[in-house]
Formats: C-alpha cells, structure tokens, sequence
C-alpha cells in the first residue's frame, strides 16, 4: 500500500489475498473504504483527486484505476464484480463475469452513483447522480447520466470553481 505524499486518507483498507496493491497519488483526499480480494490486483487512485464517500470492491482479477483530477462526491460505489454468480440452468455457465474498471484523468462523479464491472469513464468527463454506469464510453469531454447511463451532453469540461466564465487555461489547468 502506497499513500503519496501530501495525500489524506480516512475511512478503511482492507486487502485479502497476496500480490495485491492500493495506490493512491500525491495531494488526494480520499475518504471511504476499499475493499480488495483475491490476487494480483491493483486499485489505483491518481494524484489531486478527491473523495467525499466512495465504497471501491476490486475483486475477481480484475484491477480498479481512476485518474488523476478527480472529483468524486458521496455514496460513490465503483465495483468488479457483482459478488456473486448468475448461472444460466441450460447450461449451467456463469453469465455475469467480472471486469476491470477504469475511471479517466478529471472526471467529476455526481453523489449515489455506481460504476459497475466493465465501465470505462472516459477524461474530462461528468458522471450524472444516482446514474448507473455499466458499459464502456470513448468520447472525452461527455456528461454520463442515468440508469443505465447514456451520454446526454458532449463537448463539456468542469471546474471546482464556481463562476460565470472561464479561460481556456482554467478549463484545461488539470492537464498541466
């Protein structure tokens, strides 16, 4: 476990398992809890990014990685797996299989969201709250919001800062 410097955390870290890391960057403050299990994974949190309350299972193989520059408000869930098995009785196969997740550099996370096993949130994005993401999104720049979550609005950025109007070095300030 690696906690950068000038990082806060508070909440709990659990890590079951062997050969598993949590990695959180320089200057975060992350708070809520991070629960990994199993082997070889990783969970990784980049450097100024933030967390009001977020709940982050990496289990199954599967590694967890949010970028740097985040901003992820309360009652965040972000997940791998579903914890548990849907078979499908003519065959007797698994149908719900796990999957990393992997959360872009300046990405905004609006309260009582879920990320789900699979999703991919691209940079420079805006996930809407109580949305419910579960798929894999390219295009940067995207507010994500609903359930499940579906791209209403592209060609956006956001800031920390609350005014009418904002230069283009303020709107790109995180990619420095």
């Amino acid at each position: 476990m690696v906690i950068g410097k000038g990082s806060r955390f508070s909440g709990k870290i659990t890590i079951r398992g062997s050969n598993n890391k949590v990695l959180i960057g320089e200057n975060c403050d992350f708070r809520g809890e991070i629960l990994v299990k199993g082997k070889s994974q990783t969970v990784s949190f980049g450097d100024n990014s933030t967390t009001v309350g977020a709940y982050i299972l990496c289990q199954e193989n599967c590694d967890v990685h949010i970028g740097k520059w985040c901003m992820f408000s309360r009652d965040i869930e972000i997940r791998t797996t579903d914890a548990h098995s849907v078979i499908d009785r003519a065959t007797g196969m698994r149908l719900n299989h796990p999957a990393p997740v992997t959360i872009g550099d300046h990405v905004w996370v609006g309260v009582g969201a879920i990320i789900n096993k699979g999703s991919i949130v691209p940079s420079d994005s805006i996930v809407g709250a109580m949305s419910f993401v579960n798929s894999r999104f390219d295009e940067g720049g995207i507010i994500l919001a609903g359930t499940p979550a579906k791209v209403v609005k592209s060609g956006i950025t956001w800031h920390r800062s609350r005014k009418a109007e904002f230069s283009s070095e303020e709107m790109e300030h995180w990619k420095g």
